[in-house]
């Protein structure tokens, strides 16, 4: 699901020959939003170009994410620019990117902000749905694509209830348990898509390294038996849990060794966490 897309913010093709005049075409068309009337197209556009020389927001397999935040604007401008010939953008993966889409949003709802980055990033594993995009030939279009594949969410949805509120809300708390570096990072990606920071990890270690301290088992193990252990605690709206699982199932190893998942409904839940 991408939040905050808009149909008005979505264009295809471009005249740019390079990152540094798509940058500026993406400035003028977040401009025009009318949730960024507070800043204007040349302060988007060096906020952008300061963004970029951190490391660059060219993903792999044809997206890029472009972003920025300001303080004083109220919500999120999400666009797409797709440009099927592809452009030159310092991609992690050092191919052209075709599908360029950019965020600027409020500062201060950090959280959201990398919500949004996350559920965006995860188009990289489709590359069913990416090709589909990136042969549309309207906005409608795209739009219509994006929506049959659950990937849109209305204008205004929240996937998961305020956190502030003391009523009862329908949550469940995701416990999951990883052993394979590789497969924590697309996992914590997954959950960094649907939570709103309402997810924690916790560094630990295998059993057997401290089993092998105890006397009676230390001929089982060695000081070899240490390897990557983390704890990932999620909550999030229940009606979402089978969506993660799903999505969980889809990169976790055939034989289901390395992780182990775990699903409980909360009872009572109140406050909220940063990421």
């Amino acid at each position: 699901m991408i939040e905050g897309l808009n149909k008005t913010l979505i264009q295809i093709g471009s005249e740019a020959k390079n990152k540094k005049e798509l940058l500026s075409e993406i400035a003028k068309l977040a401009a025009g939003a009318p949730q960024l009337d507070s800043v204007d197209e040349e302060t988007i556009l060096t906020s952008l170009k300061e963004r970029e020389k951190l490391v660059s927001t060219g993903l792999e397999k044809g997206i890029a994410i472009p972003h920025c935040s300001f303080e004083g604007v109220e919500d999120f401008a999400v666009g797409l620019i797709v440009i099927p010939e592809g452009i030159e953008f310092e991609a992690l993966d050092g191919k052209p990117s075709k599908l360029v889409f950019f965020i600027v949003g409020p500062s201060r709802q950090r959280n959201r902000h990398i919500k949004i980055l996350s559920s965006i990033s995860q188009l990289a594993k489709d590359q069913g749905l990416n090709r589909r995009l990136v042969s549309a030939g309207t906005p409608d279009e795209i739009v219509g694509i994006l929506e049959e594949a659950g990937d849109l969410k209305q204008k205004g949805a929240k996937s998961v209830p305020d956190f502030s509120s003391r009523e009862s809300v329908n949550m469940c708390q995701f416990t999951i348990h990883v052993q394979l570096e590789d497969l924590f990072q697309d996992v914590l990606e997954i959950l960094s898509g649907e939570v709103e920071g309402s997810v924690s990890v916790l560094e630990g270690d295998r059993a057997t390294s401290y089993l092998h301290r105890l006397p009676l088992f230390s001929s089982f193990w060695n000081d070899d038996s240490r390897g990557f252990s983390r704890l990932i605690v999620a909550v999030m709206d229940k009606r979402y849990m089978n969506h993660v699982i799903r999505q969980i199932n889809m990169i976790r190893p055939e034989d289901g060794e390395g992780i182990l998942v775990s699903v409980q409904d909360v009872i009572y839940c109140d406050g909220a966490i940063d990421f």
